[in-house]
């Protein structure tokens, strides 16, 4: 398939963009081609890499709104734990696909996930068209999340014809995850070239247990017994001291920000990004699942990253708009290992149309900060992932029947409980 753009808005110049395949193949003035298909962006229009949001739970949009403004312990023994336990491979299959309706909505094109049931998963971003990276869970108190599961999972699964979804080993924590299995996990991921994706200091109390159990910090004991490495993404890591962070800009790993779930889910500190950026360990952004969000918007994201970092800092010109878009894709590309994050020629074909005649881009003095600080995903006009149109004139094929049959799994699961 081959898609034209034209006259669309690219740094500030108005341009040409020709995909061919999955790939961009050109970029430049008054190009002509027998694409079959052509979009006209008339000026009005601009173009951005599509979003990578690092670390989510997708399905867990069936759970927004429900237990919120809990204590945490409460939320998850109360509310999502005995919800959880009942979850089915429909219901992960359809909310995943209102996961997925929501991120193109929000122009987000990839997706770091860790869940359960991840055949349903991988079944509706297969669908749907997004480009994913799907976690297989390794956690000790569910067989779900048994190495034996996952091992069996990843040879069904067949990882090298999933393309564009790809796979990842997901051991939960250092908390919900053995130091035998966590090494189990390290040399099977390392075995099949497969990323490691796990939480890590995310609370006060995993530090002092962490420290109680080992006389070791988190980062120091996945140091300890060699887990780290450049497959390594780290979600939230927001209490981690100095040594720590030198240890993981050593061994290369990526650490996801989820600005949003820490501050609802009140973790008590702020990711460290001025240390990470001053020590080069490359930083990404995530949303966290919508149970602790409640939003899959990556526009959002961006916005109270930069904020809740110039209010830490007592610095305005902290993660400025610029860099923020750069953590929001570059540095995700980077971490997963996948050529797209930028609109270059010979990049991968992932990329979103903004609509500038939106209110929030007026009077357009800079296009970079209006994206971050003015508007919301709802400025996303167009989507396309791999080559393929997934939302024209914010129009997608099949979201009323998405929204329909996700709405009516999520009220029959809280009847199951």
């Amino acid at each position: 398939m081959s898609i034209l753009i034209k006259n669309i808005i690219l740094d500030g110049e108005k341009k040409d963009i020709l995909i061919e395949g999955n790939k961009i193949k050109k970029i430049g003035k008054n190009l002509d081609s027998k694409a079959k298909e052509k979009i006209d962006g008339k000026g009005e229009n601009a173009v951005l890499p599509g979003l990578i949001n690092c670390h989510t739970h997708a399905a867990m949009t069936l759970f927004r709104g429900y237990g919120d403004d809990l204590l945490l312990k409460e939320w998850l023994e109360k509310k999502i734990w005995p919800l959880e336990a009942k979850l089915t491979e429909d219901d992960i299959y359809w909310g995943t696909k209102l996961a997925c309706l929501e991120m193109i909505k929000t122009g987000t094109t990839f997706f770091n996930d860790m869940y359960w049931h991840p055949k349903a998963a991988i079944e509706a971003v297969k669908e749907i068209g997004l480009r994913a990276m799907i976690g297989l869970v390794l956690i000790d108190f569910d067989s779900k999340g048994s190495k034996e599961n996952v091992e069996k999972l990843y040879k069904r699964l067949d990882a090298k014809n999933l393309e564009p979804i790809s796979l990842s080993i997901a051991p939960h924590s250092i908390y919900a995850v053995s130091r035998k299995n966590l090494i189990w996990a390290k040399n099977f991921a390392r075995k099949y070239n497969l990323p490691l994706h796990i939480h890590i200091s995310e609370t006060k109390k995993e530090v002092k247990d962490c420290l109680k159990k080992y006389d070791l910090r988190p980062v120091e004991y996945l140091e300890k017994i060699s887990f780290l490495g450049e497959d390594c993404i780290l979600a939230h890591s927001v209490w981690l001291n100095d040594k720590e962070i030198k240890i993981l800009a050593k061994r290369k790993c990526s650490v996801v920000y989820n600005p949003t779930s820490n501050l609802k889910l009140a973790v008590g500190n702020i990711f460290p990004y001025k240390k990470f950026k001053e020590n080069k360990v490359n930083v990404c952004l995530g949303t966290d699942g919508p149970a602790s969000n409640n939003s899959l918007d990556m526009f959002l994201e961006m916005k109270i990253a930069s904020l809740l970092q110039k209010h830490k800092e007592k610095n305005p010109t902290i993660l400025p708009a610029k860099e923020v878009i750069k953590i929001a894709t570059k540095n995700g590309a980077k971490a997963l290992k996948v050529n797209i994050g930028e609109i270059k020629e010979g990049k991968l074909a992932d990329l979103i149309l903004i609509d500038l005649n939106q209110i929030c881009f007026k009077p357009g003095h800079n296009f970079i900060s209006d994206i971050v600080y003015s508007t919301t995903g709802n400025c996303v006009s167009d989507v396309i992932c791999n080559g393929k149109i997934l939302m024209r004139e914010r129009k997608v094929k099949g979201e009323r029947e998405i929204i329909k049959k996700a709405t009516q799994r999520a009220k029959e699961l809280v009847k199951r409980y």
